[in-house]
């Protein structure tokens, strides 16, 4: 008998069910894109700040009195998703690494 791989829900608690990236399965496709675009602007960011770690640039995606222009290019960079979206990604993402 074929064992079934089963599917696990999307961290961020939206009821649908992760896509497997990377051999990690933990965000839907449409969270996945947020990560990534997470990833790519922190790899960005952290050229000009070294000292800047993935959980402190998160922390400052959820920082709501963080600067409003760096707030847009977040939203640019992840094709217009909303900032509560994106806030959802981060905070998932904190969470699975028990910073939150």
């Amino acid at each position: 008998m074929q064992q079934q791989k089963l599917m696990k829900n999307c961290i961020v608690n939206d009821g649908k069910d992760a896509i497997a990236v990377n051999n990690i399965d933990k965000y839907c496709y449409d969270h996945n894109q947020i990560f990534d675009s997470l990833r790519k602007l922190y790899t960005e960011v952290s050229r000009s700040d070294t000292s800047l770690t993935f959980t402190d640039y998160l922390t400052k995606v959820l920082n709501v009195n963080y600067k409003k222009s760096w707030k847009a290019y977040l939203v640019n960079s992840t094709n217009g998703k909303a900032l509560d979206t994106i806030a959802d990604v981060a905070r998932a993402e904190l969470r699975q690494q028990n910073k939150l």
